[in-house]
């Protein structure tokens, strides 16, 4: 059991740590041993819905069919949706089995109604659908998805074979977060040119309301909100295949005014995200969210803000929740991930009561000025994503450039089993000048490592890393076990406890430039 990095460790550390990304080969399929977590608890949040008698209508009456994956539905439920607009609103009802279909596109007024055991499928073919979505919604008004159906997106169709033959469920001997984050890549399945895009996505809209629903199985981003405001979302599950690459849970953009409460969430990618970019379609602030009462299964981060932040994000509290990995490794990346990377101010954040199994990293606050808009623009920012490749660029590089501001963070009543690296809290230092993270809390804090040996990882100085993605993985095996803390100013701590690994070779606490 090696527990020391080799001179020639190091070099491949330095010269080949590019991240890995299948590029080549045709799509791939099979659905393995869990890929999709073997913890679903439906009943808990999923209840039996009757059907509505009033202001209902109903797909079949407009030439739906059920059960044949050869059909599109989708002209058939968006007549459907159009009448019941057309006459004042109400439930457009999806009952009687599985109906295949591309995008379906809501109107203001009219809620899917999804029956418990009926469904809406994503089209096989990963063609014809309109915004790069199964379900759409743009400039609408008094929205809603319910039913205790499911909304099926047939992710897992539209990747390439990962780089391991199968899914990793048990620990390495040793914490080594070189491995941990190339172990992480290898099982991914990365974008197939024919992936169709995402699950559920709305621009623009208003008053919406997601209730008793399944999402499953998405080919990206699951549930996006874009430019939307007065949200409630609610009763709900997200089950997606864990190695569909960008499988985010919940994203949120530029969206104000948001409940999202009793959610059960189990994706590849992070959990519940708040993203604020001008590449994204974001032209200002957003504020007044509410996460709580959530269960998050990720293989990256269970609750982000970041990492698309060019404009403010602002009044966020996220309490009584739970974020752990249940039967994969390497587990979830980060428990908490606060971000600012791209010019955004993010400020008065509060994230309490929360309990944590397997998540590498309990809490990492990162400001740094990667400054992405000067290099993308709305199609090339996404296009990795959806196997092909751009070069468009993005607004002047001064717009955004240095801009970013992290203040006013509470994080109390945390409770974390398993952890493999520290908390972090990094500002940067770039050009001369120095960016820090300010008045930060922590309080009542109970971290424990998991029972493993720790590889040995002496270096004699830690990068700024202050213009690449931001990822506590990034800063590798730090020289701290506890709190690992530089370029911060007023940061208080209270009640703080760590049980480190048994063969601890670090410090409880390292503080650099901390003010």
């Amino acid at each position: 059991m090696k527990t020391r990095r080799t001179h020639l460790d190091k070099l491949n550390t330095l010269l080949f740590g590019k991240d890995l990304r299948i590029t080549e080969g045709e799509q791939y399929t099979e659905e393995r041993e869990f890929d999709y977590t073997s913890y679903l608890p439906v009943e808990k949040y999923i209840s039996p819905q009757e059907i509505p008698t009033e202001k209902a209508f109903f797909i079949t009456d407009f030439g739906a069919v059920a059960n044949d994956t050869g059909i599109d539905n989708a002209p058939a439920i968006n007549a459907c949706i159009n009448a019941c607009a057309e006459n004042g609103g109400g439930f457009a009802v999806v009952s009687g089995g599985n109906y295949t279909a591309k995008t379906v596109e809501l109107k203001s007024g009219v809620t899917l109604f999804v029956e418990s055991e009926s469904s809406i499928i994503a089209h096989e073919s990963g063609e014809g659908f309109s915004a790069k979505a199964l379900i759409y919604a743009k400039g609408c008004e008094n929205i809603g998805i319910t039913g205790g159906g499911t909304i099926n997106g047939n992710g897992h169709l539209f990747g390439r074979k990962p780089l391991l033959d199968k899914n990793i469920t048990e620990p390495d001997e040793v914490i080594d977060v070189i491995k941990m984050r190339r172990d992480n890549r290898a099982q991914l399945r990365f974008a197939h040119p024919a992936k169709y895009g995402r699950l559920a996505e709305m621009v623009g809209c208003k008053n919406i309301h997601i209730n008793n629903i399944i999402f499953k199985d998405s080919a990206h981003w699951t549930c996006r909100l874009t430019r939307c405001e007065n949200v409630k979302i609610e009763n709900f599950i997200i089950n997606n295949n864990r190695h569909v690459a960008n499988t985010d849970g919940i994203d949120l953009m530029q969206t104000s005014n948001v409940e999202i409460r009793r959610c059960f969430l189990s994706c590849a990618d992070d959990g519940i995200v708040l993203k604020n970019a001008i590449w994204e379609g974001c032209n200002g602030a957003m504020e007044n969210v509410h996460v709580s009462d959530c269960e998050v299964i990720s293989c990256t981060n269970a609750f982000k803000i970041g990492t698309e932040t060019t404009y403010a994000i602002k009044n966020v509290l996220v309490e009584n929740c739970k974020f752990y990995m249940t039967d994969l490794y390497p587990g979830t990346v980060s428990g908490i991930s606060l971000e600012s990377a791209d010019g955004a101010e993010v400020a008065d954040v509060t994230v309490r009561n929360i309990e944590m199994e397997r998540c590498t990293c309990p809490i990492f606050i990162r400001l740094n000025n990667r400054n992405r808009a000067a290099v993308v623009d709305s199609y090339s920012a996404s296009s990795i994503e959806f196997g092909v490749k751009s070069k468009s660029r993005g607004v002047d590089k001064k717009l955004f450039d240095m801009k970013g501001e992290m203040h006013d963070i509470k994080i109390e009543n945390i409770t974390a089993k398993d952890i493999e690296i520290p908390v972090i809290i990094a500002g940067f230092k770039q050009r001369g000048k120095t960016k820090r993270v300010k008045n930060v809390e922590l309080k009542n804090i109970d971290l424990t490592y998991r029972n493993a040996t720790e590889i040995v990882d002496r270096r004699l100085f830690i990068p700024e890393y202050a213009k690449v993605y931001p990822e506590c993985w990034r800063f590798r095996n730090l020289p701290a076990y506890a709190i690992w803390a530089r370029h911060a100013e007023n940061v208080r701590i209270e009640n703080f406890k760590c049980t480190p690994a048994p063969s601890a070779w670090r410090k409880e606490r390292i503080f650099e430039d901390v003010i």
